[in-house]
């Protein structure tokens, strides 16, 4: 805000007018205004036409469920936007179903066809990753301009595919630093009309979750050989008889909790990590002089996955509406955009580029592949 008071004069009879202070950093987090009983109309008319159709509406109930959720996310008063066709996202899933089915196919009656295919996968994983990004971003909008992709399908081999070569072959020692270059090619590449992404962060904040993540893997695995032990000691009991001590079930019951344990635990440090990395990446992500903030807590993550999921068990899947509403309500609750000149400026800027290439983006985005992922 400006200072509009006058000082006293200066010595030399003239008026000294203050500096205005520079405008402070205005932190705007979205609002989501989804709610459960009304999500569950929708989700529940997508679910049987889906069915009935033998899978055929999914391709719309995708539309539907984005808009829905696009729509009841806004920030500044402005909702987002999910623009895109239907029909576009069905021919993706033909071609994605075609190839599930050749390899169902191929692996039992075709195993040298089976492996090529796996082969041809394998190598469009990257190019598939691409594709998805670039759809995604394509369609969406705030304020009637448009995301766009600028980065190529080639760009995406060396984080996609060389890089989780290189982690494999050092046993994951180098995945922090394919997580980083993954997150850059993804930030880096994406457009808000002409405004570019740009992802600015060292390698040092990728590696401080991993190492704490790989701590609690190795005490996992610890537990784990603990159950094969025990496992192993059952199974030598049940074989040699009656045996003094503990029943035979009871150490079932004891090898069977501590699997449980350490899968439960794997899941956990894989929550974990998301969460972590998730942060990473929008704290890294600046968008001319504005930039984000993700303040997702690891623990609260893991109790809503768990909660969630007793209460999709317990309903048989009508509870599923109220879990994913539920999500969405904490991310939005914990991300913000920080915004350097003000909100005004900001979305004059919006207004300008908007004016300058609604046009242009409308025309040029019926170009390229099209596959909905």
């Amino acid at each position: 805000m400006l200072d509009q008071t006058t000082p006293p004069p200066s010595d030399g009879g003239e008026a000294a007018t203050a500096p205005a202070p520079a405008p402070e950093d205005v932190r705007y987090r979205p609002r989501f205004d989804g709610r459960a009983g009304e999500y569950f109309g929708i989700w529940i008319v997508n679910l049987l036409l889906s069915i009935l159709t033998l899978g055929i509406y999914s391709a719309w109930a995708k539309v539907r469920t984005e808009r829905y959720f696009y729509g009841n996310t806004s920030i500044a008063g402005s909702a987002f936007e999910y623009l895109a066709d239907p029909i576009r996202i069905l021919k993706g899933r033909l071609v994605a179903y075609a190839v599930v089915i050749a390899l169902g196919l191929s692996s039992q009656f075709m195993p040298v066809l089976y492996f090529v295919l796996l082969l041809a996968v394998f190598a469009c994983m990257p190019l598939i990753v691409f594709m998805a990004t670039r759809f995604r971003a394509r369609y969406s909008a705030w304020r009637g301009l448009r995301f766009h992709f600028a980065h190529t399908g080639g760009q995406a081999y060396g984080p996609f595919m060389g890089w989780p070569v290189l982690s494999g072959l050092t046993l994951s020692l180098l995945y922090p630093l394919m997580k980083r270059r993954q997150h850059e090619y993804i930030v880096s590449g994406h457009r808000f009309g002409r405004s570019a992404f740009h992802f600015a962060s060292d390698a040092g904040p990728y590696y401080v979750p991993y190492v704490i993540a790989l701590v609690a893997a190795v005490g996992g695995g610890c537990l784990l050989v603990l159950a094969v032990g025990a496992i192993i000691a059952l199974s030598g009991a049940t074989s040699g008889g009656a045996a003094a001590g503990e029943p035979p079930a009871a150490a079932a019951v004891a090898a069977t909790s501590l699997l449980l344990l350490a899968y439960l635990g794997m899941f956990a440090v894989m929550v974990y990590l998301r969460v972590r990395y998730t942060n990473l990446l929008w704290n890294s992500t600046r968008l001319g002089g504005h930039r984000f903030e993700s303040t997702l807590s690891a623990r609260r993550v893991m109790w809503l996955y768990a909660t969630n999921l007793v209460a999709v068990l317990c309903t048989l899947g009508l509870a599923t509406p109220w879990a994913m509403i539920r999500l969405a309500r904490y991310r939005a609750a914990c991300f913000a955009v920080v915004v350097s000149d003000g909100i005004e400026d900001f979305l004059a800027d919006v207004d300008t580029e908007r004016g300058a290439t609604g046009a242009e983006l409308s025309d040029a985005l019926d170009f390229g592949v099209e596959l909905g992922i």
